[in-house]
């Protein structure tokens, strides 16, 4: 058993964070401890999470990593977001994903933003103020964003916008960046496409129904309909139909996100397996002690390991300044596909406890596949990537 007595799966070499990097990291081990596993089961349960969390976590900051201090933010980088993320993750999926949508939603306003912009849209979501969400999916559109039916037209000094969105991270409880076709002429529809921020109090926009989610439970996920919404003209994000140039630059940052949730839920189910094959006796030991478990432990490390390294030299390009589109849907893909072996090898090493609520791994299991499907599914992974490799 002393290869697992001396595991720490969670510990990062120095040779990979700096001290620190490491001392954060600890901090927000800490932080989440406290805060966040007494309620994990009950917000799975009860499918809500309690605003007492945001408020703790926008107080520390764990919301403005990314964003800058001029605007509420600490400019700490998407590696410092990425760590927090990980930890949130070990705890409760949902709390971790409902913050990443804010922290989502935030991005195209903080890349491409005016500074009244980011004064009164990105400082409550860099502040903890305000959750955050982004409105793209449709009922018809998934992966094929390009084909979106939403319509934003000009009158006046107002943009109208209708359509419908749907599997809404935070919608209509949060402020949302929408993604809207403004010039339905344009050659491509690419090219007709704009990104405007809807506030969740704006008149016309309802929420339609709140979906009943197979895992990340606790986060509102909701159908909303815009029905001429008018919003002033101010709240177009960026130049006007370079929308889908924005949403691929948020798509790096989401990627990124959606890796160290990944990951996180990776640690999770390790550290829980890990300690259930060291307590479980059969046959006069510890069932840590049988190769077969022993194997299942190995890979389970190993492939988490892979991912972290990907994950944080994904992060340090985009630090760096970098738009590593590849690079985001290589680490999302591979993240994603093995974290959910590594979900089902942790139910296995706990046998009939792990098919139970008593341990969390099948909730592990239940938020990992979202990872197979947000953000742009395993498949439109495989596709970008080739296609980056090979050309169109």
């Amino acid at each position: 058993m002393e290869i697992f007595d001396n595991l720490e799966v969670s510990k990062v070499p120095s040779t990979i964070f700096s001290d620190e990097e490491e001392e954060f990291r600890k901090s927000v081990a800490t932080f989440v401890a406290d805060k966040v596993p007494p309620f994990a089961d009950e917000i799975d349960a009860m499918n809500e999470i309690p605003q007492h969390i945001f408020e703790a976590m926008g107080k520390v900051g764990y919301f403005g990593l990314t964003f800058p201090r001029k605007y509420g933010g600490t400019e700490k980088g998407v590696l410092y977001h990425c760590i927090v993320v990980e930890e949130l993750a070990q705890a409760s999926g949902a709390v971790s994903m409902a913050r990443n949508a804010t922290i989502y939603s935030g991005t195209p306003i903080a890349y491409f933003g005016t500074a009244e912009q980011k004064e009164k849209f990105l400082r409550p979501l860099a502040e903890g103020r305000s959750l955050g969400a982004i409105c793209i999916t449709e009922p018809d559109v998934g992966s094929d964003t390009a084909q979106m039916k939403t319509r934003a037209v000009l009158e006046g000094d107002e943009w109208v916008i209708n359509g419908v969105k749907r599997f809404i991270t935070n919608g209509g409880i949060g402020q949302h960046t929408v993604w809207a076709i403004t010039d339905p002429n344009a050659p491509r529809p690419q090219k007709g496409m704009s990104c405007f921020v809807v506030p969740k109090e704006t008149p016309g926009l309802t929420i339609e129904k709140r979906f009943n989610l197979m895992g990340m439970r606790g986060v509102f996920n909701s159908q909303l309909r815009f029905e001429d919404v008018r919003i002033p003209k101010e709240n177009l994000i960026g130049p006007l139909n370079k929308g889908f140039e924005i949403l691929m630059r948020m798509f790096v940052t989401e990627r990124a996100t959606a890796t160290a949730e990944a990951t996180g839920l990776m640690l999770g189910a390790i550290k829980t397996a890990k300690q259930y094959a060291k307590t479980r006796i059969q046959f006069g030991q510890p069932i840590a002690k049988f190769q077969a478990i022993r194997h299942m432990l190995a890979d389970m490390v190993t492939d988490c390991y892979a991912a972290r390294l990907m994950l944080y030299h994904l992060c340090k390009q985009i630090d760096a300044g970098g738009n590593p589109f590849k690079e985001a849907a290589m680490a999302k893909l591979f993240a994603a596909s093995h974290g959910i072996q590594v979900c089902l090898n942790a139910i296995q090493i706990c046998g009939g406890d792990g098919y139970t609520k008593d341990y969390p791994v099948e909730r592990y299991l239940r938020d990992m596949k979202l990872m197979q499907i947000g953000g742009g599914t395993d498949q439109i992974q495989r596709l970008i990537i080739a296609r980056e490799e090979l050309g169109r």
